[in-house]
């Protein structure tokens, strides 16, 4: 049975591989990268757009044997717009014979049974996220027959796939499922929802990934990140002026950046978010159980994950142009006004602050205890002006 299985697992592999091939030649030009917020429908190959003629068609659904229906409505603007459009339909459908469709349609046991089964087509082109993702508790789940286990499409739309990254927060995922975690991380975690704010939910649920800083350019006005739509701001060729030496920006070359950015966005700022260095490697999400607890980890002179920074923006691609930067942007007085929001106690601390503010505790308890040691001198002169003399 397992050698049909695998059998079939590699069929169903080579066939979506071929698709994807096939489908790479018919969009001259094509390139692997999302198409812009907003893309039309128009974007799309002839062959899409002659399977949205009925699938475009709102309320479409198939009813099922389990009683259920099965949603078959997709939207052409937000496929457009995904990063599975240079595929097309038949790179992800590879089940689907078009010379008989829709006249002669498969039968499907269950919408569950289909979500699975859609899930192994998308490890043939992601094989290395399937990987990590086997260790994960999702898998966990999904192995012992638990029905609401999520799959590949319930964390990505499946018609609508955009990188994460790109996102206002990375965790808005994970928090369509997990709903009242900040009230659970409260229980024994300190200001738990500036964590779930500025940390990546894998960031302590992967423990073994590497995580790094990544910077990214907001624009405090508006209230949003920095999306670059029109591809007037070209913030990879501004972030490659400013590091001057070509070693990452330092310091001094991150506030030249965001002088050069604030031409365009006058209240140009950068927002700190601490996540996994590689999106593969955010997949391998654990039980809360071995997630990790250690605040020493962040929250430490020189902690790990504060030693890889990047900056970012969204690209008129919708997709990430990130830079590197030096660690030292994190604790520098330098940057302190150009950084928003990211200060983790103990691992990002800027030294000169501390020692200004040791100064002004000495000077805060010295300048009452000299004022009574005077004034005790005073008192005792005018007692006996003589004494000393």
């Amino acid at each position: 049975m397992n050698i049909y299985s695998n059998a079939g697992r590699f069929l169903r592999s080579a066939l979506a591989l071929a698709a994807c091939a096939a489908a790479a030649a018919m969009l001259s030009g094509a390139t692997w990268a999302a198409a812009p917020a907003g893309q039309s429908a128009e974007a799309l190959s002839d062959a899409d757009k002659t399977c949205l003629g009925c699938h475009g068609a709102e309320g479409l659904k198939k009813d099922l044997a389990s009683g259920e229906s099965l949603a078959l409505h997709v939207d052409g603007a937000a496929f457009a717009g995904s990063v599975h459009r240079p595929i097309g339909c038949t790179g992800c459908h590879t089940q689907i014979n078009l010379a008989e469709h829709p006249a002669k349609t498969r039968k499907i046991a269950s919408a569950r049974a289909y979500a699975l089964e859609q899930s192994e087509n998308c490890r043939a082109c992601h094989d290395r996220v399937f990987k990590a993702h086997e260790l994960s508790v999702h898998a966990q789940r999904v192995r012992e027959g638990n029905p609401v286990a999520p799959t590949c499409a319930t964390c990505h739309s499946p018609h609508a796939v955009r990188p994460p990254s790109v996102e206002e927060s990375s965790n808005s995922t994970c928090l369509t499922c997990h709903a009242g975690v900040a009230d659970v991380h409260a229980k024994w975690l300190p200001n738990a929802a500036r964590h779930l704010e500025a940390v990546s939910c894998s960031g302590c649920h992967a423990p073994a990934a590497l995580k790094k800083v990544d910077l990214r350019l907001f624009d405090a006005s508006a209230d949003k990140r920095v999306a670059d739509s029109t591809g007037k701001l070209q913030f990879d060729k501004l972030a490659r002026a400013a590091d001057t030496d070509g070693n990452g920006l330092d310091p001094m070359e991150l506030r030249t950046l965001i002088a050069q950015v604030s031409r365009q966005i006058p209240k140009a700022t950068f927002v700190g978010h601490l996540e996994v260095r590689n999106g593969v490697d955010a997949h391998e999400l654990l039980a809360k159980t071995n997630a990790s607890q250690n605040c020493s980890r962040c929250h430490s002179d020189a902690a790990a994950p504060f030693q890889v920074v990047t900056v970012s923006a969204i690209g008129p691609d919708a997709k990430l142009v990130r830079y590197d930067a030096h660690s030292s942007v994190l604790t520098s007085a330098v940057t302190v006004d150009v950084l928003r929001g990211f200060y983790a106690i103990g691992g990002t601390r800027i030294k000169i602050f501390d020692v200004l503010l040791a100064l002004g505790l000495i000077a805060g308890i010295s300048v009452p205890v000299l004022h009574i040691l005077i004034r005790r001198l005073t008192r005792r002169q005018a007692k006996h002006p003589g004494e000393n003399t």
